[in-house]
């Protein structure tokens, strides 16, 4: 995890005079009628929130400092207490991705990215709406970011059961902490590959040598080659020797002793 923020402040929520210097007075108006544990956040006081956001030149958290969120289940537990707040969570990045509205009302606020983020000791998941570019954030990254929440919204996880997380709207990451190298391998990790790896070199060996040795042993004057070769070194030597035969004959021929000296 990234180091908390030094000014960070226990999870308790804002008074609503404090609310009122964040968000103007008609976004808060429309968030007193978001409904927590709904199966979408397409709703009217999410689209004001996001509007605000974006054309905004300041970032959530401008005028008080942000509620330190350590634990989720407090915004599960009370979500009326913090809707409307600027809050600070930090977790680590499943999913990553950017859609555009397509309602003609909504298409004016262009692209936005949704990160989805994760801790393994939180039960709920933390659904962020990015409203600048934020495709370059890889996967597994830990972020921290600073936005309004909204509320818990349902979902169906990859299993289908029903889960919960919290949805927040902001600007852009605060932090981004990339894990380069990867995540280092445990010792019993690598212990176990290293005899996966050895168990696989034996169960190879093992084999070819069971095919090698497959009907018994063979008598080697049985053995015989499964196709003539294209060239017969036999047949070459002794026509050569053939050759060489008779030009020696014709080298000592005898003289023809019918013929005068």
């Amino acid at each position: 995890m990234l180091p908390p923020t030094a000014n960070a402040q226990p999870s308790q929520p804002a008074s609503a005079t404090s609310r009122s210097a964040e968000l103007p007075a008609d976004v808060l108006a429309a968030l007193e009628a978001v409904e927590d544990f709904s199966f979408n956040f397409d709703h009217p006081a999410f689209y004001a929130l996001l509007e605000h956001v974006k054309s905004s030149a300041l970032s959530p958290g401008h005028a008080r400092e942000p509620v330190e969120i350590e634990d989720w289940r407090i915004l599960l537990e009370r979500p009326a207490d913090f809707r409307g707040e600027p809050i600070t969570i930090e977790g680590v990045v499943g999913h990553n991705r950017a859609w555009r509205h397509l309602r003609d009302e909504h298409r004016r606020l262009g692209t936005v990215w949704q990160l989805e983020l994760k801790r393994g000791d939180q039960p709920i998941a933390c659904t962020v709406i990015l409203t600048h570019e934020a495709s370059d954030i890889p996967l597994d990254a830990t972020i921290r970011v600073t936005g309004y929440f909204v509320m818990i919204r349902q979902y169906y996880s990859e299993t289908n059961r029903v889960q919960q997380a919290a949805l927040l709207v902001a600007q852009a990451p605060t932090l981004i902490a990339r894990d380069v190298a990867g995540a280092p391998r445990s010792p019993r990790s690598r212990w176990v590959w290293l005899v996966i790896v050895a168990t696989g070199g034996l169960l190879a060996a093992w084999i070819l040598l069971r095919r090698s040795t497959a009907g018994g042993p063979r008598d080697p004057r049985t053995l015989h080659a499964e196709r003539s070769a294209p060239v017969s070194l036999a047949d070459d030597l002794a026509a050569w020797a053939a050759e060489d035969d008779a030009a020696s004959a014709d080298e000592i021929k005898p003289p023809n002793r019918t013929q005068p000296p």
